[in-house]
């Protein structure tokens, strides 16, 4: 039985390896548009920011460990099409141009998703998007040869932060020009505010609320242009290199018009990674995945639910289905010396879905008051107002802030509600938190607010 795999970064690998150790007697061909193969696309901003030194630090494999484990690991293949009749994948060889068609009797999906660019801006010096190993490359050889001292970060989620502090630690002053009214804006306003606080106080230039307009550009030698300034809507910002943190898109464009499910360009699957076709399975940044929480399909590209569902699948492909209720949105994100985390569903989402809920955001402290070095930790709990249960939480402060979700994302998966959180029996020390810790405190402050609702 021949396995054929698109994309050798985690969701192709992890499905590529779960199948292998599943199915006996299985041929694995594992196709690849670049030359990069299972690395931590996360770690990037900390390779360009300095923070990890070495870029081999982010492979979990090299190509060489992938075939001596006995994949047929095919580098430079990009896959233009497939017949789901014949079972055969098109692809071509991106260094002769040949195209030749695989045929399989499995096929998974994880071609990952593409960074958003805006039309007219390649090929302008001094403009990146950070999606590829490739990709962070350039950018430490641009600043390196250029000396850059000033840049603007366009767009201020996840990866724009960790490009700002990448950027601080390597001297290089940057703005960040974000359209929406917070940065961070997976997380709710009012919790995103901490962060943008501090970092407006530390003399960053956060700049919300800010459409991007143009880039204008100097022209060196006889053709070239090399960026010079972002405007907006609103103002001016001189740089000499330009960040575009703009999203991703699922790269699935080769599938369009084939009949396989898709939303936006992310293909649909069930809990184990099928697609409508049969034996086609798709997992990671090119699909979407089921939230149980909010109850619905929904496009997360992030790395633990790209290797989740790529493991999925191969069990799959075996007859082994894992039990899994699909995920609840959990993920962390720093930037210098502050931290956000989040689990479940915030206010914003709730409230599309229109359900009668509550929440309440709370002020207390990381560790014992008296205990030197005590600091700010911010707790927002989100529960349904009929019995309390919990279907989100976030928390924000400083270093140490953001892995204390972990004691809320099971409380979310059980079930659990804010009356139940109130007294549960976290540890305590003076240099880890109070006597009542801030989970307490938070759902303490949620059961007040609901008997004076319910009174």
């Amino acid at each position: 039985m021949r396995l054929v795999v698109i994309g050798a970064v985690a969701a192709g690998l992890s499905g590529a390896y779960s199948a292998m150790k599943n199915i006996e007697d299985l041929e694995v061909i594992v196709l690849e548009k670049g030359t990069d193969v299972s690395y931590g696309a996360c770690g990037m901003p900390y390779l360009i920011g300095g923070a990890i030194d070495e870029e081999s630090k982010l492979i979990a494999k090299a190509a060489r460990e992938i075939i001596a484990d006995g994949i047929d690991l095919r580098l430079r293949h990009e896959a233009v099409g497939v017949d789901f009749g014949l079972r055969e994948v098109t692809a071509r060889i991106l260094d002769t141009g040949e195209v030749l068609g695989i045929p399989y009797d499995l096929l998974l999906i994880g071609t990952g998703a593409n960074a958003v660019k805006i039309p007219g801006t390649e090929g302008i010096e001094g403009v990146f998007t950070l999606n590829t190993l490739d990709d962070s490359r350039r950018i430490i050889s641009f600043i390196e040869e250029k000396k850059v001292k000033k840049a603007v970060i366009v767009g201020g989620g996840y990866k724009g932060v960790e490009m700002l502090e990448a950027l601080h630690d390597l001297g290089i002053k940057a703005d960040i020009i974000e359209m929406e009214k917070s940065i961070l804006n997976t997380f709710d306003p009012d919790v995103s505010a901490i962060t943008e606080k501090y970092l407006l106080d530390e003399g960053f230039g956060i700049h919300l609320g800010e459409k991007l307009d143009r880039l204008e550009t100097d022209t060196y030698g006889e053709t070239g242009e090399r960026v010079s300034r972002v405007v907006t809507d609103k103002g001016e910002y001189d740089a000499e290199l330009v960040i575009l943190a703009l999203g991703v898109r699922p790269a699935t464009g080769f599938l369009e018009g084939t009949g396989i499910n898709m939303t936006k360009g992310a293909i649909a699957t069930d809990l184990e990674g099928r697609t409508n076709i049969p034996v086609v399975y798709a997992a990671g940044d090119c699909a979407m995945i089921f939230d149980f929480v909010a109850g619905i399909d929904r496009y997360l590209p992030l790395g633990t639910n790209s290797n989740k569902m790529g493991k999925l699948s191969g069990l799959s492909m075996a007859g082994k289905p894992a039990r899994f209720r699909g995920v609840q949105s959990s993920g962390y994100v720093k930037v210098l010396g502050m931290e956000q985390s989040q689990t479940g569903m915030t206010d914003t989402a709730a409230k599309k879905m229109g359900l009668d809920f509550g929440s309440v955001l709370v002020r207390t402290r990381d560790r014992s008051s008296y205990y030197p070095g005590s600091r700010n930790l911010y707790v927002k709990l989100t529960y349904l107002k009929k019995d309390g249960r919990l279907i989100g939480a976030q928390m924000a402060g400083e270093t140490g802030t953001a892995i204390r979700i972990q004691g809320l994302v099971p409380a979310i998966y059980a079930n659990l509600t804010v009356y139940d959180l109130e007294y549960m029996d976290f540890g305590y020390a003076p240099p880890f938190n109070s006597v009542w810790d801030s989970i307490n405190v938070a759902a303490s402050k949620a059961v007040k607010t609901l008997s004076l609702e319910n009174s």
